[in-house]
């Protein structure tokens, strides 16, 4: 063989050496990128179903505070008038439709509809706010009832589990809460339901990339590159979610943690939905105190002992606030201003408030204990409380660089008078009857006058709060019922034996200040009785 054909057949071999080789090489990068397009699938998935987990569990948060407002915004003895096909000929019926309706509209709902049980396992259709010829559903229907309906038959707001997504409904899920009576009795469903079809389709992609990992072992270089930019901006999009709402939820911890309870605090951030913003209107309770005689002590004491004694007091009463669920509005001073009821709903808001006076009066011991042992006050601190119920604006006030969590009404305003009529009738804590009324008989009070306070032109009957009935002595009930009879007579304009009456109370009770107020009240009426068209109100002159 001579030295060309020794070339010839070197450079061959040569060829087939290098061709195996880059074969090969091909094969490892190809199996490497499929393997590294696999990688990537595996965690953009794991990633896609985090952030499906998080706007699933945003969507049903969002339907569950739309069925419990859906749940007080009819009420039962409105829907107990629609019983069959016949009730909805009323023309009361179509404007109740009309305005679930409107409710559907703000709320960003697509059905709002109520249903009553009818046996254990069938609804009876009551309303809707569909008007739909094709699909509209007549009073008295009988409808089956969904295994996640029954939870709130029992009482809990639930929404339903999102793998029951149905397509041909563009993804429809429901929220469901309880609808009770004006006795507090269970009467019916509130039903309310959503399309979102973000959560469909991101359900949709995450089968999507399940599929890809299956294809990945056969897929090209570019298709993985493909797939890490994919990555990366599906990363870069949950991370920067991750980080707004990491931000936000520091920085309402932050906001919040000053004015209200903790466990509170964590609720609002778990569920933000629960927490409106700006000026809404609620029913809700007030509470205000002050330490009597305040101004006399701080005149004798130096700035750093006043601090002192300021910090100590108003951490102790605040706590209490703080563990009854109540929001603190503002310190003014030694006085305090607190709501409840805000920003989370409280249906024994009015109980709390009260809870927290009488645990605020009965701490008073603990507090003096510590502040003249230490010198820091020269007297007791003796803490007068004003508490009334009503409707109130609740929200951020003031201007958009200093705002406030507040409360504005004549409501609060009666809160506020109430703290200081307690000076007229020697008294440490006054509530209106519309708090005594809510809180179910669970408190021991006394009855005094119906008074007219400053800035509020209607009379209104005010209790005394003594104790929690379950903690009241013998002895404490046996003073009310006496004070109960002289203001029997008292009302009935029958001056001297009311008087003579008081007057009992006093010697058995020495230091009681409402039997004090009643007996000078007596004796100037056996003067100067009032007129005869006296409405027996009492008018109090003084903040």
């Amino acid at each position: 063989m001579d030295k060309q054909q020794k070339s010839a057949s070197s450079n061959s071999v040569l060829d087939k050496l290098s061709n195996a080789i880059g074969l090969k090489l091909t094969l490892g990068l190809f199996f490497v990128s499929a393997l590294m397009v696999l990688l990537v699938s595996v965690v953009v998935n794991i990633h896609v179903n985090h952030y499906v987990k998080m706007i699933t569990e945003s969507t049903q948060n969002h339907l569950k505070a739309v069925a419990q407002a859906a749940a007080l915004f009819v009420s039962a003895e409105e829907l107990d008038r629609y019983h069959t096909v016949e009730d909805s000929k009323n023309q009361s019926y179509h404007d109740l439709k009309m305005r679930l309706v409107q409710f559907a509209k703000e709320y960003n709902v697509l059905y709002v509809s109520y249903l009553r049980q009818y046996n254990q396992d069938n609804f009876q259709y009551i309303v809707d706010n569909d008007f739909n010829q094709d699909t509209v559903v007549g009073p008295g229907t009988i409808l089956p009832i969904e295994d996640i309906a029954r939870s709130a038959l029992a009482g809990n707001v639930t929404a339903t589990d999102l793998g029951s997504y149905n397509e041909s409904w563009n993804g429809l899920i429901a929220g469901f809460a309880p609808v009770y009576d004006k006795d507090g009795n269970f009467y019916c469903v509130a039903d309310v339901d959503i399309s979102d079809k973000v959560i469909l389709d991101q359900r949709r992609y995450s089968l999507t990339m399940t599929i890809l990992q299956i294809l990945a072992l056969s897929v090209s270089v570019l298709f993985g590159i493909l797939n890490m930019l994919l990555y990366r901006s599906k990363a870069r999009q949950i991370e920067e979610a991750h980080i707004k709402l990491q931000y936000f939820n520091n920085n309402m911890r932050q906001a919040f943690s000053t004015y209200l309870s903790e466990d509170v605090v964590e609720e609002i951030v778990s569920d933000p939905a629960r927490l409106q913003l700006g000026g809404v209107n609620r029913h809700m309770t007030a509470l205000f105190s002050d330490i009597k005689g305040f101004t006399g002590i701080a005149e004798m004491l130096t700035p750093n002992h006043l601090v002192d004694l300021l910090n100590h007091y108003l951490s102790t009463m605040s706590d209490i606030i703080l563990e009854q669920k109540g929001t603190i509005d503002k310190y003014q001073g030694d006085s305090i201003v607190s709501f409840f009821g805000a920003p989370l709903e409280l249906d024994d808001h009015a109980l709390r408030a009260c809870t927290a006076g009488i645990m605020m009066k009965r701490i008073e011991n603990d507090v003096n204990k510590y502040v003249l042992e230490r010198g820091i006050s020269p007297s007791p601190l003796l803490t007068r409380i004003g508490v009334n119920t009503g409707e109130m604006v609740v929200g951020n006030m003031g201007t958009q660089k200093k705002m406030n969590y507040t409360i504005i009404s004549n409501a609060v305003n009666l809160a506020s008078r109430l703290e200081g009529v307690n000076k007229t009738y020697g008294t440490w804590m006054l509530a209106a009857d519309s708090t005594i009324q809510e809180t179910k008989g669970k408190l021991l009070t006394r009855r005094l006058d119906c008074v007219r306070v400053v800035g509020i032109n209607e009379a209104v009957r005010i209790h005394e709060i003594m104790e929690l009935k379950a903690d009241a002595t013998d002895a404490l009930f046996e003073q009310i019922y006496l004070f109960h009879k002289a203001m029997d007579l008292f009302e009935a304009r029958n001056w001297k034996d009311a008087q003579t009456a008081f007057e009992q109370v006093l010697k058995l009770y020495p230091n009681d200040g409402p039997s004090k107020h009643f007996i000078e009240r007596c004796r100037q009426y056996q003067e100067f009785p009032p007129p005869a068209d006296w409405d027996g109100s009492f008018n109090i002159t003084e903040k």
